[in-house]
């Protein structure tokens, strides 16, 4: 037993609504097909149509990649990463959630209505892998698809539908489990990858109408105004919602963790050769890096870009994550 990792714990005994990263042992994520790794290997048609939940940045446990479950356990070697619900393995696009032995429930396509039938999957797997009373760590990151179809709902009930179903994940959450350790991954900008297409990319927008209002079918003259004050827009309904959740259980802390929020694409190696829009598997370890060290800064001080691939944060005794 490793007698610092314990040593934290007296530290926890007289504060509230403090978790330290040694007390994790579970995993869940709830999001799209950037939560599910889709295309992040890409360059062939044997790898470009796969998610890779193994090495997707939130949720992955194959060796030697960046990802959090992988992260906890470099700092916790006790941390037993087969029984943490993390993923293992990959899949093709769509698949049954509950036949899996995993915890990344993201969907490809998904949009926020879909978040509380997601939570209904990762409860089901972590009540089968005995994470229930355990703590855990839940990454949410959706909205991506709710804004890429703003021309088809309309600007202002794409921010009201997806607040909406925001509050009904949470209000589920909060009925259903205990000791859950929520990142809530904000809303970015998703039409920085237009300076970044090309006609193989144009292709695959058009085939199966990806990103509707700003690459596919229905992409619109003024997509790149009208998103870029719409994640905007989404973002201020969303972060005072996270803030009044604080405090209200000790077992249960929800933080907004804005990895994306300021997101620019620095070169084609951020983004999947497929489609020029998904992350790449260098990109899943830089977001795999901010979001670990965003959760142990405050607010103020969060990182909101992945210009470079940063040196892992190391955790002190007496941190908790915020």
């Amino acid at each position: 037993m490793n007698l610092k990792l314990l040593l934290p714990l007296f530290f926890l005994m007289s504060v509230t609504s403090a978790v330290h990263p040694s007390q994790i042992n579970c995993f869940g994520v709830i999001g799209d097909s950037i939560s599910a790794g889709f295309s992040m290997v890409s360059g062939s048609h044997r790898t470009d149509f796969i998610e890779y939940r193994d090495q997707a940045f939130a949720i992955g446990r194959k060796p030697d990649y960046r990802t959090l479950p992988n992260i906890f356990h470099d700092f916790n070697p006790q941390l037993n990463l087969s029984e943490s619900c993390a993923s293992n393995y990959e899949t093709l696009v769509d698949y049954n959630h509950r036949s899996n032995q995993d915890c990344n429930v993201a969907i490809s396509g998904a949009l926020s209505d879909r978040l509380v039938d997601m939570w209904g999957d990762l409860l089901f797997q972590w009540n089968n892998r005995n994470c229930s009373r355990k703590w855990k760590v839940l990454t949410v990151m959706i909205g991506a698809n709710d804004i890429c179809a703003y021309c088809l709902t309309g600007y202002n009930q794409t921010i009201s539908n997806y607040m909406s179903n925001v509050r009904k994940l949470h209000d589920q959450i909060y009925r259903d489990t205990q000791n859950v350790f929520i990142n809530y991954v904000s809303l970015f900008d998703v039409s920085v990858v237009m300076d970044w297409q090309n006609p193989k990319c144009d292709i695959v927008h058009i085939l199966i109408n990806e990103c509707p209002c700003i690459l596919g079918r229905n992409r619109q003259r003024d997509a790149r105004e009208k998103v870029g004050a719409l994640y905007k827009d989404m973002n201020r309904e969303l972060y005072p919602y996270i803030k009044s959740l604080d405090g209200e259980r000790d077992d249960i802390i929800v933080r907004i963790q804005p990895i994306l929020e300021n997101f620019q694409v620095y070169n084609q190696s951020y983004l999947s050769t497929l489609d020029c829009f998904h992350p790449s598997a260098f990109a899943n370890m830089v977001m795999g890096t901010i979001l670990w060290n965003n959760m142990f800064l405050p607010e103020a001080q969060k990182l909101k870009n992945m210009e470079n691939l940063l040196q892992l944060y190391v955790p002190k005794e007496t941190d908790i994550l915020q």
